[in-house]
């Protein structure tokens, strides 16, 4: 095997100059953002330069630019930075005396009521000491995030995830219709055709999570519509259907009991609801998770199989 010697030299500083230069585009604006001289920028990377005996960026067309080796330092800088910063926090929080911190991504599907009165606030009434960093997007982003690691764990929909991240079914999902209380729909059973012309409040089409809603529309029939407004973010479509702009779908797990959402009346299409997407959890493959990870995760195993 070849002895790869770790380049001296190497540091935190160095790395974040660089990255800073990567993501600025130049010396001077990486300068401004970090509040050092333009020297001091320049010297770091070209120390970074002889460390790896090879030119890490470029000049072309009046801006720098990265070689492939460069391509290569700056994916492992910001993952090493995400890494430091991460760190940085979590001894921060056992030096205050908590008990550590948690960073979960959640797909939007959750960014409810539900989720927080049933899974965040028991959680945290259970373990006051941990501190819980929560940010909703898709769940291809949050996975993302667990690999990037941006995020220790994500609760996600079942979907083609990263080969680095490993997935564990939790529970399936129920799709359940809203429309405003005033909608011409609330009053009555409405067939699939009627909401099909009355319009959906709906997840971008051109997204991956368009095709669960389009597999949930064929099961109840309705395979002709249209749609009224394309939104990303589930409270922004319930905002939307308040406002009784069209009929929103939403995936209501089986913990969340209820199908209620606040100034909107749920629609019975057929007679029971019918099953959307299998949701679960998202980590990191073959690396232990932290103890307050591990603990969120147990957590929300136990909620999702009651």
């Amino acid at each position: 095997m070849d002895d790869y010697r770790f380049p001296p030299g190497l540091s935190l500083l160095r790395l974040r100059v660089f990255a800073a230069v990567a993501e600025q585009g130049g010396y001077s604006a990486a300068a401004r953002g970090l509040a050092l001289s333009q020297s001091t920028v320049s010297f770091h990377v070209q120390a970074l330069e002889r460390a790896f005996g090879t030119s890490l960026l470029t000049y072309r067309g009046r801006r720098v630019h990265l070689t492939a080796a460069g391509e290569a330092l700056y994916a492992v800088a910001r993952r090493t930075l995400c890494d430091a910063e991460a760190l940085t926090a979590q001894v921060a929080s056992l030096r205050a005396g908590h008990a550590g911190r948690v960073r979960l991504g959640a797909s939007i599907a959750f960014e409810q009521a539900f989720f927080f009165s049933t899974v965040i606030a028991p959680f945290a009434r259970a373990h006051p000491g941990i501190e819980i960093s929560l940010r909703f997007g898709t769940s291809l982003q949050m996975a993302e995030a667990v690999r990037a690691r941006e995020a220790d764990l994500a609760y996600v929909m079942h979907c083609h995830l990263p080969p680095d991240v490993r997935y564990l079914p939790l529970h399936t999902s129920r799709a359940a219709f809203f429309v405003a209380e005033d909608h011409p729909l609330a009053a009555q059973r409405p067939t699939a055709d009627e909401v099909g012309a009355a319009g959906l409040i709906a997840a971008p089409l051109d997204g991956a999570e368009w095709g669960y809603y389009d597999q949930v529309l064929r099961e109840v029939g309705l395979r002709h519509y249209r749609v009224a407004l394309e939104v990303t973010g589930i409270q922004a479509r319930i905002l939307a259907a308040q406002a009784g702009l069209g009929v929103l779908v939403v995936f209501w797990p089986p913990y969340a009991r209820q199908a209620t959402l606040p100034g909107l009346r749920s629609v019975l299409v057929i007679d029971e609801l019918p099953y959307g997407p299998e949701f679960g959890l998202a980590e990191r493959a073959e690396e232990p998770a932290v103890r307050s990870a591990a603990s969120l995760a147990a957590w929300l195993r136990q909620v999702t199989s009651a």
